[in-house]
């Protein structure tokens, strides 16, 4: 059972999760695995009082990426994809504190905070096929030039300010992009479908914060009556 509060921390932070890493992508910044190391050579302390690195590295080469973290409505998450989403709050952690040590109380935060990214992930991708709200990759694109995002939309601006919609298309469609538009589809559909769900499952919403309310009752509803199976601690990962 998810609580209210981590429920509400998802949907808040989904999209800068999403737009962090889609950002980085348009960029070329991708960067391989990170592991939270320091820069020290730790002194000798009792074990109970031992920062707990996040020892990625030494995990995936302990578990085989399909081994299976757990089980959503018959979906199962594997251990790769899992350390995946890992690492990228992780990544999020470490630029937001400028700390590359995770104490344990934060080591719990983020494996909490993933494995409720991994299941609602799940349960709203069920959604959106069961309402048949799937966008094709061709949709994306032409969302993404009716609306461009800013970070997109400037890699596309010539000196006086205009925005040349025709580049954009060219890049898009160039196949020696494929690696970076794949990245950049994927973030934006997971935007757009995630939005026409949002208005299927509550189409009478007055205000965005009635939506939003509405919603988060919603996704609390479908947690509780998803069919989970949580195997987290067979990876010692508390």
């Amino acid at each position: 059972m998810h609580s209210e509060r981590r429920v509400n921390y998802f949907v808040s932070n989904r999209a800068s999760f999403i737009a962090t890493i889609v950002l980085a992508a348009s960029i070329g910044l991708m960067c391989g695995p990170l592991v939270a190391q320091s820069h020290k050579k730790p002194e000798k302390k009792p074990a109970s009082k031992k920062p707990k690195e996040v020892p990625f590295e030494t995990q995936l080469a302990r578990h085989s990426p399909l081994d299976t973290v757990g089980i959503v409505n018959g979906t199962v998450i594997r251990y790769g994809d899992f350390m995946a989403i890992m690492s990228g709050y992780l990544k999020l952690f470490v630029a937001r504190s400028k700390n590359d040590i995770v104490n344990d109380s934060l080591y719990s935060v983020i494996v909490d905070s993933a494995w409720d990214r991994a299941v609602n992930d799940i349960i709203l991708e069920g959604a959106v096929a069961k309402r048949h709200l799937e966008m094709s990759d061709a949709l994306v694109k032409d969302s993404l030039l009716a609306n461009p995002p800013e970070y997109l939309r400037t890699q596309f601006v010539d000196s006086t300010g205009t925005f040349h919609p025709e580049f954009m298309r060219a890049g898009l469609n160039d196949p020696r992009n494929d690696t970076v538009v794949h990245i950049i589809i994927e973030g934006e559909r997971e935007r757009l479908e995630t939005e026409r769900l949002e208005q299927s499952v509550v189409p009478h919403a007055k205000t965005v914060s009635e939506r939003d309310q509405e919603f988060l009752a919603w996704l609390r509803q479908e947690q509780r009556s998803a069919r989970i199976i949580d195997r987290r601690l067979r990876f010692g990962l508390y």
